[in-house]
C-alpha cells in the first residue's frame, strides 16, 4: 500500500508549520506529502518549500485558484498513491495515523474509505471537544449503506462520527467514482461522505487520531451570513437526493429536508431580526424550491414559534420591524437558556 498526504494551501501560514510537522512526522512515514498552493500572497510558499522538511514536501503552485472544493481535487489528481489522506492547512494529524490505517486496511482490503476520530482544537491547539465515544483503536468493519446513516445522523445531530481531518480514500475511488462537489458548497464534504458509502464498506477507528482547529480565520467563519450559505446547500442536496434515490433511503432523506427546514428558517429568522431583505427573499424562494419536494414541509418539520414567524411574514398587515423585533426578543431568550445550560 501507498499513502499520499495531500494539503490543500491558500493563505495558510498561521498555521501551516504545526500541520506539515504532523504530516512529515508520521511513525508510518507517508509515501509522498503533496502540497498545492493556490496563490497564496502571504508566506505560504516559503514555509512549504522551507530546508527543513529535508524535501519530504513536493510543492505546486496553482496561479488560477478556483475555491477550496476544487482545490481538494486539485490535490488528489496530484497525488501518485493508492491512498489519499486530504490535510487542510489548519488541521493536524496524530504521529500514529498513517499506521493504524495501514494496519486497518490490511485487516479489510476490500474497503476504500477510512475514518478515524477526531478532536476539535482551537487556535492555540487546545483540545476543546473531541468525536462522540466510546474510543477504541480496533479497526471496524461498516458496510457502506451503514456507514451513510451512521455519516448522516451524526451531521443531524452535530455529533459528527468524524472529520475531514481524519479521513484517508482510495485515489481512484476519488478521480472516477466520487469526487468532491464544489456545487454542495460548505457541506462539499458530508455530500462527499454522504455518497461514498454507495460505492465500498468503510473501516474505522473511533479513537481520535486528527485534529480539527476551530477559529475565526477559516473559510466557514468568514462567511457573511452561515444559514445563508447551508440553507442554499441543504436544499440543493434535497433536491439532488430527491432525483437520485440510490444513495438514501426514505428515512435519511427526510433528515435531509429536517436540516434544509432548519437552516431555511434560520434564514428567514436572521433575514427579519437584522432587517436582511436578500436574506428573507432568498429564505421565501428556496421554501418555495423545498415544496417542490416535500409538500407542507412546515407544518411537518417545524416548531410552533417558527411556523408563527413564516405566517407572520406572509401577512402584509404586520410590521416589518415589530416582527424583527420580535425575533430579536426569541434570539435572546433562546441565548440565555442556552446559556443557564452550559
Amino acid at each position: 500500500m501507498s499513502f499520499s498526504i495531500a494539503i490543500p494551501v491558500h493563505n495558510g501560514e498561521k498555521f501551516l508549520d504545526a500541520t506539515l510537522v504532523s504530516a512529515v512526522n508520521q511513525k508510518r512515514p507517508a509515501d509522498e506529502i503533496v502540497a498545492i498552493d493556490d496563490a497564496s500572497t502571504d508566506r505560504s510558499a516559503q514555509i512549504l518549500k522551507a530546508e527543513k522538511w529535508g524535501g519530504n514536501i513536493r510543492y505546486v503552485f496553482n496561479e488560477n485558484p478556483s475555491g477550496y472544493v476544487d482545490a481538494w481535487n486539485r490535490v488528489v489528481r496530484h497525488s501518485h498513491s493508492e491512498f489519499v489522506t486530504i490535510l487542510h492547512q489548519d488541521d493536524l494529524l496524530d504521529v500514529d495515523y498513517l499506521y493504524h490505517i495501514e494496519q486497518a486496511l490490511k485487516m479489510y482490503p476490500v474497503c476504500k474509505h477510512f475514518y478515524s476520530g477526531y478532536y476539535y482544537i482551537d487556535e492555540h491547539g487546545n483540545r476543546t471537544d473531541e468525536s462522540p465515544g466510546p474510543k477504541s483503536l480496533i479497526p471496524e468493519l461498516i458496510p457502506g449503506k451503514d456507514y451513510t446513516r451512521h455519516y448522516l445522523e451524526g451531521v443531524f445531530h452535530n455529533r459528527h462520527i468524524h472529520r475531514c481531518p481524519g479521513v484517508t480514500t482510495e485515489r481512484t475511488m476519488l478521480l472516477e467514482k466520487c469526487s468532491y462537489r464544489k456545487e454542495a458548497g460548505l457541506i462539499a464534504d458530508d455530500d462527499f461522505f454522504i455518497r461514498v458509502g454507495n460505492f465500498t464498506d468503510v473501516v474505522g477507528i473511533t479513537y481520535p487520531l486528527a485534529s480539527f482547529r476551530i477559529h475565526n480565520a477559516s473559510a466557514t467563519a468568514k462567511v457573511e451570513s452561515l444559514a445563508f450559505q447551508l440553507a442554499h446547500d441543504y436544499v440543493f442536496s434535497l433536491k439532488f437526493h430527491d432525483l437520485h434515490r440510490e444513495y438514501l433511503d426514505d428515512e435519511e432523506r427526510t433528515m435531509i429536508a429536517r436540516l434544509s427546514a432548519r437552516f431555511v428558517s434560520q434564514l428567514l429568522f436572521d433575514g427579519l431580526r437584522k432587517r436582511q431583505d436578500q436574506w428573507i427573499e432568498s429564505a421565501l424562494e428556496l421554501s418555495g424550491t423545498m415544496e417542490t419536494v416535500v409538500e407542507d414541509w412546515k407544518r411537518s418539520f417545524l416548531p410552533l414559534w417558527s411556523k408563527t414567524i413564516w405566517f407572520l411574514e406572509k401577512q402584509n398587515f404586520v410590521d416589518k420591524k415589530l416582527l424583527g423585533m420580535y425575533c430579536s426578543l426569541l434570539y435572546q431568550l433562546n441565548n440565555l437558556k442556552n446559556h443557564g445550560t452550559r
